[in-house]
């Protein structure tokens, strides 16, 4: 690994911000699709599930 006493250089950065930008919409992408999972297992006749599953739709729309 390569010393960094100077910082990223440019193609560095873009490739280091590329791949964060990445991770971030992974992230996003297993989140939204565990909310699914939980919305298929669970009875969508019970109130109290569904309420739960909106919560869980508004953390995620939050990025939280």
């Amino acid at each position: 690994m390569k010393e960094n006493r100077d910082g990223l250089d440019r193609q560095e950065a873009h490739i280091y911000r590329n791949m964060v930008k990445e991770l971030h919409q992974n992230e996003q992408e297993l989140n939204v699709a565990r909310v699914e999972e939980l919305d298929k297992s669970t009875d969508s006749d019970t109130e109290g599930a569904a309420s739960t599953a909106s919560v869980q739709r508004e953390l995620v729309s939050q990025g939280v």
